[in-house]
């Protein structure tokens, strides 16, 4: 009652004033708080999301990293700083959102500075990068030069191989001129021996005759094998054959010609000498060269085994250097420096057998600069790489750094997001509790003029406070001070809704990205099955396929690109029936060319009636010549009286033919002993021939000693006595040789004699021989028939022949086609059951 009076002096606008005020503003208090705490709210959540987006950022920078690390290039370089800048851009973006005294911008400035620390080791493991292929480059540069090196020495190797093979050809050349030299020398003493052995020029120019072509080849292989000092020789040895062969072609074989051929003939003595000196000459230089090829080749054998060892080396090497670039460290290097040790020390052992010196220094100098920078680049190589990975490790560390900053920042902004939290409930409660205060003061003083709007609203601020927000809001329409109340009310109620509906966004959007999350699992799942199924499908097909089954098709549809696939594998399906199906074509073709074989066989059944009908004619013409053959008999009985004559005319001649035949046989003995001395003669030159070429190889091989020379020339005097004994036995012999033959003479007239009275009966003969010829004559006529007949047969045969040949190289192209392709269509199941079903309804 006391304040009810004390109010009572005033207006209600004043009391109104006085006692709502406070209420007022402790409402207002609390709306202004829960806008404080929506607006933490919501920048808590932006920094958060911040903060989310740059632990995916830098998770995707690690990723791009590692695959730089793993692929360096500028597309994966550009990459990464590109993912670097983007994160950069991010951190300084949440760094504007939280302020410059915002808590845990520490947090975010290192991970900024580890940003660029990062972006540091990028640039410098990109410098390492293009070092190594610098390096790996250089490294190439000296195999390249080592191969270069490589090469010289192969050439060297096979110049050396073909300087031994050439001296070797020499040296087999020189020996093989000596053989000819020799050879002609001893054809030289054949045709000498031979020619005076006939005695007479009508035997020694047929002789002659038939050695003329041999002499000329004897004097081309002489002329190419003579010494350059007796090259004259074979000019004259040339002249001699041709004046021979003029005098062989008068056909004059009198006894001067013949005196004449035999001096030059005698000649060939002259030139047998020479060319036996020449064939020693030749020997000895072969021998010569033999031993400095000998020598040669022992060299060349030596340098080529090093060469070979060395070329060996530098392939291994190669090899060795291959692995090394692609694992670069000291484990793959240690190889490559032993190799390069060997490589040194077989350069030492060539430069051992090697004579050309100028050439081996400058091999020497090419190459070991080469092995000491492949030395040099090899460790720098694993140095550079080692700092590469080094320098990546730090990068990773920083990295982790930035990852452990991020954290944090997240973990503190979690603290500091609760400790607001906590903060603003404080404040809104108190603010709370001091409008309830001034409410229930304030309701006490103006209970008397506006307790039931005031109740009404207090009532509401009960449910607001119990969180039923829902509570209608009376007087909100008064424009009095009441209305204001009901008005900062509703705000109340609008922060708080504010206040639950963020609260109820943010649980929604955690619930939609778990369902996102378990959408992507369900679609991979279902991506995966159909994966399972198309390879199952395509698996299925293709042991179909292998099995030789081309008549089916995958059926139904595939996932995606996977379709694609199907498609791909029906149609080359169905290119491949269709080659089937053309093979098919192919046999068609076969059988054509059996019937035109079968109408071959009638061809060649018609042309062997036609040669029938020839063998008929042919049968009419041997009956003609059947006739002629019985009159030639007739006149061969004729024939065969006179011969009766002719024969006792003969067996007169008989006596005169042994006492002929008796002298000839004297004169045969003769011969024979003449033969026998001939053959020590030949002897006697065939040894002396041995002992001139071997006292020539004595006296090249003893200089000036000369003392086997005396030895040998002692033997070919010894053997000049022989063949002087020799010749006065020929001598002797040759004179009784001509005694019997002026007997044989004698006997020869007689005869004559008898064989002139046969010639007179032998003239009869030759009339009855005449008439023989005139039923010959018939007998030709006949056969010339026989013989076009005979002729028209073998022209069907030929053809029937090449028919037939025709017809079994067809027969065979049949066979073997049709086995090929029926083993081919045997192989493959062209269509399914169904489509053959069809096919025979059809």
């Amino acid at each position: 009652m006391l304040i009810d009076q004390i109010l009572s002096r005033f207006s209600i606008s004043t009391k109104v004033l006085a006692f709502v005020l406070p209420f007022v503003l402790s409402i207002t208090a609390v709306g202004l708080m829960g806008l404080y705490a929506s607006g933490l709210l919501q920048q808590r959540m932006e920094i958060s999301n911040g903060t989310m987006r740059s632990l995916n950022g830098f998770r995707n920078v690690n990723a791009a990293m590692t695959h730089f690390l793993d692929q360096t290039s500028e597309e994966t370089r550009s990459a990464v700083l590109d993912q670097l800048a983007s994160q950069q851009s991010t951190l300084t973006q949440n760094i504007s959102e939280i302020g410059a005294d915002g808590t845990g911008r520490n947090f975010l400035d290192e991970a900024i500075a580890g940003t660029g620390a990062v972006n540091e080791k990028i640039d410098a493991l990109w410098q390492l990068h293009e070092a190594e292929l610098k390096l790996a480059a250089s490294i190439q540069d000296h195999l390249t030069g080592l191969m270069a090196q490589q090469i010289r020495v192969s050439d060297e190797a096979q110049k050396l191989q073909r300087a031994v093979v050439g001296g070797e050809n020499d040296a087999k050349g020189a020996l093989k001129e000596a053989e000819r030299l020799s050879s002609g020398a001893k054809h030289l003493s054949e045709v000498f021996k031979g020619f005076f052995s006939a005695g007479i020029p009508e035997e020694q120019f047929p002789y002659l005759q038939k050695q003329l072509p041999e002499l000329v080849k004897t004097q081309r292989k002489i002329a190419n094998a003579l010494p350059a000092e007796s090259r004259d020789m074979g000019k004259a040895l040339l002249a001699s054959i041709n004046e021979i062969k003029a005098k062989v072609a008068t056909g004059d074989m009198s006894l001067e010609n013949g005196r004449a051929v035999g001096s030059i003939i005698s000649g060939f003595r002259g030139f047998e000498t020479t060319l036996s000196a020449g064939a020693a000459v030749k020997y000895a230089e072969s021998v010569q060269k033999f031993a400095a090829v000998e020598t040669g080749a022992v060299q060349a054998a030596d340098v080529l085994v090093g060469s070979r060892t060395l070329i060996a080396d530098v392939y291994d090497l190669r090899i060795m250097t291959a692995t090394f670039l692609n694992v670069k460290d000291d484990k793959t290097r240690e190889p490559i420096l032993r190799q390069i040790k060997l490589i040194g020390d077989n350069l030492a052992v060539l430069g051992g057998s090697i004579a050309d010196k100028a050439f081996y220094d400058s091999l020497t100098a090419a190459i070991t600069p080469l092995l000491a920078a492949l030395t040099a680049d090899t460790e720098a190589l694993v140095k550079t790489s080692a700092d590469r990975i080094a320098s990546f490790d730090q990068a990773s560390r920083a990295m982790d750094a930035i990852w452990a900053s991020l954290t944090s920042f997240a973990d503190l902004q979690k603290d500091v997001a609760g400790t607001e939290r906590q903060e603003a409930n404080r404040l809104s409660i108190g603010t709370m509790i001091a409008g309830v205060m001034l409410a229930v003061i304030g309701g006490i003083a103006l209970v008397l003029t506006l307790q039931r709007p005031i109740t009404r609203i207090t009532t509401t601020m009960q449910r607001l406070a119990e969180g039923d927000l829902e509570a209608g809001i009376a007087g909100d329409k008064r424009g009095d001070e009441i209305g204001a109340m009901a008005r900062a009310l509703a705000v109340f109620k609008t922060n708080a809704r504010t206040k639950l509906e963020i609260e109820s966004e943010r649980q929604r959007e955690q619930m939609e990205a778990e369902a996102e999350r378990r959408r992507n699992d369900e679609e991979k799942q279902a991506l995966d099955r159909e994966i399972e199924h198309a390879v199952g499908k395509l698996a299925q097909a293709l042991e179909r396929l292998a099995n030789g089954d081309i008549s089916f098709e995958i059926e139904g549809r595939f996932h995606g690109r996977l379709e694609q696939l199907r498609n791909d594998f029906n149609l080359s399906l169905s290119r491949l029936r269709d080659t089937m199906h053309q093979i098919s074509g192919n046999v068609d073709q076969i059988q054509n060319n059996g019937r035109q074989m079968a109408q071959s066989a009638l061809d060649l059944a018609r042309r062997t009636e036609q040669q029938a009908a020839s063998l008929e004619e042919t049968a009419a013409a041997v009956d003609e010549i059947t006739a002629a053959v019985r009159s030639s008999s007739e006149r061969a009985e004729m024939v065969n009286g006179v011969v009766r004559e002719a024969k006792k005319n003969a067996d007169e001649s008989v006596v005169v033919v042994g006492s002929a035949i008796s002298a000839m046989g004297r004169i045969e003995e003769a011969s024979r002993q003449i033969s026998n001395i001939i053959g020590v003669i030949d002897e006697i030159a065939f040894q002396t021939n041995l002992l001139a070429l071997n006292a020539g190889v004595e006296a090249a091989r003893a200089g000036e000693a000369g003392k086997g020379f005396a030895v040998v020339a002692q033997e070919v005097r010894e053997l000049a006595q022989r063949s002087a004994g020799a010749a006065k036995e020929i001598k002797a012999l040759i004179n009784r040789s001509a005694e019997e033959v002026a007997n044989g003479s004698t006997h020869v007239q007689q005869t004559g004699t008898v064989l002139s009275r046969i010639g007179g009966q032998i003239a009869m003969i030759s009339e009855h021989i005449e008439k023989i010829a005139e039923t010959s004559s018939e007998q030709s006529g006949a056969l010339q028939e026989v013989n076009g007949a005979v002729g028209r047969m073998d022209q069907m045969t030929q053809q029937n022949a090449a028919m037939v040949e025709e017809a079994t190289a067809a027969t065979q192209d049949l066979s073997a086609q049709t086995d090929a392709l029926r083993d081919l269509l045997q192989q493959f199941r062209i269509e399914s059951d169904r489509q053959r079903s069809v096919d025979r309804a059809a």
